[in-house]
């Protein structure tokens, strides 16, 4: 009988010593808590000396690398990375870097998905990066691998809820506005700026206007509709008004002139109508330009254009 069956194990199979879990919690502990101290430190400071704030930043930086580098040497039993100095300097950057990446990483989302998250929970964010990434480099599996299923869970799910949560504003944010996401057109000329979210009042209609870059001559109005293309009003008795015009140039374009100085395109787009309008300084060309080149929003150019919810309506 070999000496694993003698003592009821398997051979090739070892077990992780207490001693190394021990020393491998301690350093997590010892270096979560060391994560504490750099933003109390840090606020203070960065509010009392703004003109020199690059300089702070570097000495921080240093003082952290020094301090980790110190706490990884009074732990060193904790990780083959920590016993000797050579790989204790590449341990402090890895876990500089990865922990405080963590940091900026929850600081960016968990916010918004969580609230109430604000005063101490702020301060607990670094040493929650700093001893997860810790527990990663560490010698034994118990502690390692459950760090890893944490990290990955922690960006994994804030992830899942950011982009439920950005659907349901979206949702939130159509609804306000009276209009829906394939309602949205935008177009794409040269000499014209971007759009910009439009006023919502109960009574207007969802549209985007592009004003000249230079600030010289008209705007143009982007809107789409559900239908079909409308017909050119029939030619009444004694003629069409001052300032009328209509022609259907395309099965799926028109073009009419409406009284006193106006003129638009309307164009098909499946099931929806897609309106562009401005005033007579800008030529018929440019809009037939501004019209062919009305596609559908994107998601990202949503979020942009888009009227932001009051308060009141946020949830």
């Amino acid at each position: 009988m070999s000496g694993d069956e003698r003592n009821g194990g398997l051979a090739g199979v070892k077990e992780p010593r207490p001693a190394q879990v021990g020393a491998a919690l301690g350093q997590v502990v010892v270096v979560g808590a060391g994560g504490l101290v750099p933003l109390p430190m840090a606020l203070p400071l960065w509010l009392m000396v703004p003109s020199y704030r690059g300089a702070l930043l570097l000495g921080l930086a240093v003082l952290l690398l020094a301090a980790l580098f110190g706490l990884g040497t009074a732990t060193r039993q904790g990780s083959a990375l920590t016993e000797r100095v050579g790989l204790r300097v590449g341990w402090t950057l890895l876990v500089a870097t990865g922990g405080f990446a963590l940091f900026g990483y929850c600081l960016v989302r968990l916010p918004d998905l969580v609230p109430g998250l604000h005063g101490y929970m702020f301060y607990l964010l670094p040493a929650l990066g700093l001893a997860l990434v810790t527990a990663v480099l560490t010698r034994p599996r118990v502690v390692r691998l459950p760090a890893i299923a944490l990290i990955v869970l922690l960006i994994s799910g804030t992830s899942l809820a950011t982009v439920e949560q950005r659907a349901d504003e979206l949702a939130q944010r159509l609804d306000h506005a009276g209009t829906e996401a394939d309602l949205v057109f935008v177009t794409a000329l040269p000499g014209y700026s971007k759009a910009e979210p439009p006023a919502v009042t109960p009574t207007t209609k969802f549209a985007l206007t592009y004003s000249p870059v230079n600030g010289s001559g008209g705007r143009i109005i982007v809107w789409a509709n559900r239908g079909g293309l409308p017909d050119c009003l029939p030619e009444p008795p004694g003629g069409y008004p001052t300032g009328y015009g209509c022609s259907r140039e395309a099965p799926e374009r028109s073009y009419q002139e409406i009284p006193p100085d106006l003129h638009e395109y309307v164009a098909v787009r499946g099931d929806r109508v897609v309106h562009v309008r401005a005033t007579r300084d800008v030529d018929r060309a440019t809009l037939r330009a501004a019209v062919d080149h009305a596609r559908q929003a994107t998601p990202d150019e949503l979020e942009q254009l888009l009227p932001t919810l009051p308060l009141h309506l946020r949830r």
